[in-house]
């Protein structure tokens, strides 16, 4: 092969080292990774940093219970002294990021670019914005170490709160509480999934009581704050 052709061929190799997804995927998380590393540091929040995480639907306005009840919850766990961290956006975000400033609580967007225009309602005390999910994941794994409240959502939070419970069962991140908040008692939004996972999955010898023993279920806002009292003394 002359050395005109060799030169050809490393070219090439080269260019497909360069178009390789998996290389450039784990470039460009480790990118977004440590940018919210750099942004985190410089804020200095209280409490080292470490709070409770609320998740939950975009979908929510102001005036739906889900929304209200959330702002409430965020409020009496700000009064606490914890950090609020949200995803940033609309809806039950949103509500979470209210109660933080209703207690004059610390505010932590983690925000996500998406296909369509973003929505951030309110200034936060500290805003992160992330390109895609598994980074933004795992920096709410990070800050959350008290513990993540789900309060209701879709597609979206079912796979934020399967992801964590994945991590915590395969002792990949560190046991916190994990909370899922029923706004509307009268009406519960979380009990079909508990009762899926007893009836259904633990029915097939798929799951153990004992491996999801860190999730609980609060149906009011003093029993949440009374919960994360017991539960981190």
């Amino acid at each position: 092969m002359s050395a005109k052709d060799k030169k050809k061929k490393n070219k090439t190799k080269a260019r497909v080292r360069g178009n390789d997804p998996h290389r450039s995927l784990g470039r460009e998380t480790a990118r977004q990774l440590k940018a919210a590393r750099k942004a985190l540091k410089k804020a200095k929040l209280p409490q080292n940093g470490f709070g409770v995480a609320f998740l939950g639907s975009a979908r929510t306005r102001p005036g739906h219970p889900y929304y209200d009840k959330t702002v409430e919850a965020a409020q009496a766990v700000a009064a606490l002294g914890y950090p609020i961290i949200h995803g940033g956006g609309p809806g039950q975000m949103e509500a979470s990021a209210r109660g933080a400033r209703a207690a004059s609580g610390t505010s932590v967007g983690l925000c996500l670019k998406l296909g369509f225009k973003e929505e951030v309602r309110l200034e936060h005390d500290l805003s992160i914005w992330f390109d895609e999910f598994s980074p933004r994941l795992d920096t709410f794994r990070h800050l959350s170490k008290v513990a993540m409240v789900f309060t209701p959502g879709g597609i979206g939070s079912m796979h934020e709160a399967m992801s964590i419970i994945d991590h915590l069962m395969q002792k990949k991140a560190e046991r916190r509480l994990i909370i899922f908040f029923e706004p509307c008692p009268e009406k519960p939004y979380w009990e079909g999934f508990f009762q899926w996972l007893r009836g259904t999955v633990m029915a097939e010898g798929l799951l153990k009581e004992e491996e999801i023993s860190f999730l609980k279920i609060v149906r009011s806002c003093e029993e949440l704050v009374q919960l994360l009292q017991s539960e981190t003394k």
